[in-house]
């Protein structure tokens, strides 16, 4: 089960931070509807805020605990996918594929995350 958990926490947290970049930028270059917009915003922001979460001080102790980011992780991939499934719903397709697209690219980075040491 974890031979598939090769990306440490810290390669996670600069993958999520660019998607969160990226989350943020694709309604002002995709053209999404008003509610998509307000909505990948606000997602892009949460991925940039729980990537720098990732970051360890001096000690090697991460600024969230990681069982925390790991909860974190994954409510935000359902979260979207839902909130996709319902701008889709709504009327907005581009805004909906693309939410899918990136809650299904934050699930597959937290399949492949190692959340712990390796011992």
């Amino acid at each position: 089960m974890t031979a598939f958990r090769l990306i440490p926490l810290q390669a996670h947290g600069a993958l999520e931070m660019l998607v969160g970049i990226l989350t943020m930028v694709a309604p002002f270059a995709l053209g999404f509807d008003p509610a998509g917009t307000v909505l990948a915003v606000v997602v892009g922001a949460a991925l940039v805020g729980l990537a720098l979460g990732s970051t360890t001080d001096e000690r090697g102790v991460p600024a969230v605990p990681v069982a925390t980011h790991h909860a974190a992780d994954y409510g935000l991939a359902i979260g979207v996918g839902g909130a996709a499934l319902v701008l889709g719903v709504a009327g907005d397709a581009v805004a909906g594929f693309t939410l899918a697209g990136i809650a299904a690219l934050q699930l597959a980075l937290n399949l492949s995350t190692r959340y712990s040491a390796r011992a």
